[in-house]
Parts: C-alpha cells; sequence; structure tokens
C-alpha cells in the first residue's frame, strides 16, 4: 500500500472537522424545526379541545414563564394565526387547520430532507474514519 504523506493526512483530518461543523449546524437547525412543528402539534390539539366548549367559559390564559391570567372565551368559531413575517390573520378555526396542518408539514419535510443532509455528512465521515484506519492498519 502508497505511504500517506503527513498533508493527506492532515487534509482528511481537516476535512473530518468540517463535516463535524456541518452535522452540528443541521443538528441545532433540526432542533429548531422540531420545536416549530411541535408548537404546530400543540396549537392543532388545542383547537380540538376547544371545539367541545361552549362559548363564555372561563379558562387561563398563558401570558409568559409560567404565569397565566383568568379570561373568558367569548368566540371559539375564529382563530388568529401566525402566516409568517409577523403577520396574523383572524381565520375560522377549519381555516386555522388548514394553516397549521399545512405548516406541520411542511416542517415534517423540512425535517427528512435536513435528516438526508445528516445522513450524508455521516457517511462522508465515515469514509474518512475508514481510510485513515487503512492507512494506520499494519503492513
Amino acid at each position: 500500500m502508497a505511504e500517506v504523506s503527513e498533508e493527506e493526512v492532515r487534509n482528511l483530518a481537516m476535512q473530518h472537522r468540517e463535516y463535524q461543523k456541518r452535522a452540528e449546524a443541521i443538528q441545532q437547525q433540526m432542533n429548531m424545526v422540531q420545536v416549530s412543528r411541535d408548537d404546530c402539534i400543540r396549537a392543532l390539539a388545542t383547537i380540538e379541545e376547544l371545539e367541545a366548549f361552549e362559548e363564555g367559559i372561563e379558562t387561563m390564559v398563558p401570558i409568559g414563564t409560567g404565569s397565566f391570567v383568568y379570561g373568558r372565551l367569548n368566540n371559539l368559531g375564529k382563530v388568529i394565526v401566525n402566516v409568517g413575517a409577523g403577520v396574523s390573520v383572524e381565520k375560522s378555526i377549519d381555516g386555522a387547520k388548514e394553516i397549521l396542518n399545512h405548516r406541520k408539514e411542511e416542517l415534517g419535510k423540512i425535517l427528512e430532507n435536513m435528516n438526508i443532509s445528516l445522513t450524508k455528512i455521516a457517511q462522508g465521515m465515515q469514509s474518512i474514519e475508514a481510510m485513515v484506519q487503512k492507512f494506520n492498519a499494519p503492513q
């Protein structure tokens, strides 16, 4: 087997580090996308539950950091939905579900694509590791 130069070993190590950085970045992005998808799922579940209630029911409304205020739900037929770029619109229950389901599906596709990219990066890293093992094997 041919002798491997120090420069080739350095290049492989550098390439491996780049793969690691890319994998970490993708994993962080996947976590953020998963949080958004989970938010859609929770919103859909909440809408489903609210459909069973009558208007005027008193409930606790979250205001952040585990804090709540009491409030009455007076118009259960309408939902305010964020449609992107900081814009929210009033929608019917069915319209809100449609938007949230579409968003959930899109986020799922994004996660699938990111997972494919992560798998390709892992394969690249394994390839480099196999080359290094081959070079370091006793002859």
